[in-house]
């Protein structure tokens, strides 16, 4: 019988269900957890031996003492007099949402402003855009006369290759 003692801790749980808004204890049973076993495991042997539906809820246990204890296979074991409870909690159900702490005359100041900004850029560029088509027509206009004296240069190098004619030796070097 040792040898069962230290695979299993059996461990008596009370059961308090804050998610239907009941501060009582409903339910007293001893529960048996596997040394060694998981979190998850731990949670759904607990959810089992109550009946419960672990979808939307939050487990909290506590000791005798009311602190909150680690739910994991390491609980130490305890007596039915001093049974640990668990309580059975919505997700966020003890939370509370605090008023806004920024108000909204700020945010709406501050988005007036950034508003203010994005217009003056539009208003700049719409002023310099004449100069940037100048600029850009300007810029095209300079790449084409230095491609076309470019090609001339080529055109001129092509008519000088072609007029060399074999004689039987190079008089001057072949521009391949």
């Amino acid at each position: 019988m040792a040898n069962v003692e230290n695979k299993h801790a059996a461990v008596w749980v009370a059961l308090k269900r804050l998610d239907l808004n009941d501060d009582r204890v409903t339910a007293l049973r001893e529960v048996h957890i596997p040394r060694g076993t998981k979190m998850t495991t731990v949670r759904q042997i607990l959810a089992h031996s109550f009946r419960l539906d672990i979808a939307e809820v939050t487990f909290k246990i506590r000791n005798s003492r009311g602190f909150l204890i680690p739910l994991n296979s390491c609980i130490p074991v305890n007596s039915k007099q001093m049974p640990y409870v668990l309580e059975v909690a919505k997700y966020f159900q003890h939370v509370n949402a605090r008023p806004r702490s920024i108000a909204m005359t700020v945010i709406h100041r501050s988005l007036k402003s950034r508003l203010q900004g994005i217009v003056r850029r539009i208003e700049r560029l719409e002023e310099l855009l004449p100069q940037i088509k100048q600029k850009q027509h300007d810029k095209m206009t300079k790449d084409i006369d230095l491609l076309n004296q470019k090609l001339i240069f080529l055109h001129k190098r092509m008519q000088m290759a072609e007029s060399c004619y074999w004689e039987g030796m190079f008089r001057r070097a072949p521009l391949w």
